[in-house]
């Protein structure tokens, strides 16, 4: 990141300040928090403001001083203010088209942001998606293995839930998944997560030595029944290897519960 120094360099340097360049540094950008930066330093080069602050939802940004005339150039996401000690014509025109496309710009980030999020999470069940997941559970799972802490891996399947969708229908079948994750992310620590790896099966990863305690939480805490089969991480092992041993398990549950 710039020192502000070097954008009162790069300022001093700049041609006759125009829109595309302005643009230019922030278009392209769809993280909120690098966009916020980047047009706040735009903004900060390419006028004579003395200070700049621009804001959206979720992020400030604040250059120079507030010393001088604050002109405020909003649009419905996103709040320029620009501090100058001497108005000119020309950067008050190109604020005014800079903030017009920088609301255009920050919908294309929202946007950008719920398609990101669909990706990541189940939209029924709010766990990661499976793809996600999986991902995020092979991270997991090496850091356990490089650092030598305690953890587990839970493969859990929701009993009789094609019995349920065939008595109730499916909308009662979607409320009982939803009722299980919930209680696992209602009970869950910060460094725990839950996958719905498909279907009424999920995969849970505790990160703690005492992953009983998690599921009888879960249990109490839900009226959904289900079995589930647990796996530590042990050294060389691969994710592979360990969910098919949890899942393993959790079949050899099913079974005790049909005798």
């Amino acid at each position: 990141m710039e020192k502000f120094e070097e954008l009162i360099s790069l300022r001093t340097s700049s041609q006759i300040p125009n829109l595309t360049m302005l643009v230019v540094d922030f278009i392209t950008e769809l993280d909120e928090l690098e966009f916020v930066d980047k047009l706040a330093k735009a903004v900060y080069v390419h006028t004579n403001a003395n200070g700049v602050r621009v804001m959206t939802p979720n992020f400030v940004k604040i250059l120079g001083t507030n010393l001088g005339v604050p002109l405020h150039f909003d649009s419905e996401h996103v709040k320029i203010i620009v501090y100058f000690s001497k108005i000119s014509k020309e950067d008050i025109e190109l604020l005014n088209s800079a903030s017009i496309i920088c609301e255009l710009h920050y919908r294309n980030i929202r946007k950008h942001q719920q398609i990101s999020k669909m990706a990541l999470y189940d939209y029924l069940t709010g766990a990661y998606t499976r793809t996600a997941g999986m991902k995020i559970l092979e991270s997991a799972v090496e850091s356990v293995q490089r650092t030598g802490r305690t953890a587990f891996v839970v493969f859990i399947d929701i009993d009789d839930l094609k019995t349920i969708n065939d008595a109730f229908g499916h909308s009662k079948g979607d409320e009982t998944l939803k009722e299980f994750a919930q209680a696992c992310l209602n009970n869950m620590r910060k460094t725990d997560f839950l996958v719905r790896y498909g279907g009424d099966e999920f995969v849970l990863f505790v990160d703690s030595e005492n992953p009983n305690g998690l599921l009888e939480r879960i249990r109490s805490s839900c009226g959904v029944e289900f079995s589930y089969g647990l796996a530590r991480i042990e050294q060389g092992q691969t994710l592979v290897e360990i969910l098919k041993l949890a899942d393993k398990r959790m079949y050899e549950e099913k079974k005790k519960k049909r005798v």
